[in-house]
């Protein structure tokens, strides 16, 4: 069996009387995409909230590459190699492609500019910064404002900054979300190639690139994981097809 690099034992979180996440247990192993479904509101978001620390759990465990995390905060989990991409881009929006991924480089490397120009004049950052935006298909829009970007590309320059802190982990949160089906297609394409670069857990309402692209994939519903299994284990599960594929057991 892989290596497991992330493991998340009896996580829980509430917000008064609403139970957001109750005892979830899952992992995620290198070299495979571990997709995480399930309908609106069923906890998928604050799930992964709770793994980048951004907010912490009543109870339960998040250890990463064997270390635990649990009580670490936000930048020491991302020092750790835990990239996250988000549903809503977190791109800025008035700096280039490449002034974009040059300050993740930036940031990767520890190093302090009080200014961008700068950083944009060094070519130990700018080097790097240009290959993350050839691996995801940006070259030739490196000059481009972000804001000027297509939303593929926006999500696409999002991976390239993620890829510039060389995690050890990705965690993304709907990377196909507002894109038309070309878009999506082109997505699953890049994702299912970046899981060589290191594992992914995958947060994902697009059920075609979910079935594509995972290896393994774990259903949350009210808070609670009700299965997990492979892409036909999920499918033929009479609980699954009721509660999420919206189907007669």
């Amino acid at each position: 069996m892989a290596e497991t690099v992330l493991e998340l034992a009896g996580l829980s979180k509430s917000f008064g009387a609403l139970r957001a996440t109750d005892g979830v247990s899952l992992t995620l192993r290198r070299g495979e995409i571990h997709a995480l479904i399930g309908p609106n509101g069923a906890g998928k978001s604050t799930l992964i909230r709770q793994i980048t620390g951004e907010i912490a759990p009543d109870s339960g465990t998040i250890r990463f590459m064997g270390r635990d995390l649990t009580g670490l905060d936000m930048p020491a989990r991302a020092r750790a190699g835990l990239a996250r991409s988000f549903q809503v881009s977190s791109v800025a929006s008035e700096f280039t492609a490449l002034q974009n991924v040059v300050l993740a480089v930036l940031g990767a490397s520890g190093r302090v500019f009080g200014f961008l120009a700068p950083a944009m004049a060094d070519l130990r950052l700018v080097g790097p910064a240009r290959a993350h935006l050839g691996r995801v298909g940006l070259s030739g829009r490196e000059a481009v404002r972000a804001a000027d970007l297509s939303h593929g590309e926006r999500r696409r320059l999002e991976l390239a900054m993620a890829l510039a802190l060389r995690p050890k982990a990705f965690l993304l949160d709907e990377p196909m979300a507002g894109m038309g089906p070309e878009g999506a297609r082109e997505m699953t394409a890049l994702l299912a190639g970046l899981k060589r670069e290191a594992p992914i857990l995958l947060v994902e309402h697009d059920m075609d690139a979910v079935f594509a692209l995972a290896d393994r994939i774990s259903v949350l519903v009210y808070g609670r994981i009700i299965a997990t299994g492979t892409v036909a284990e999920i499918r033929a599960d009479p609980a699954v097809r009721e509660a999420y594929l919206g189907e007669e057991a």
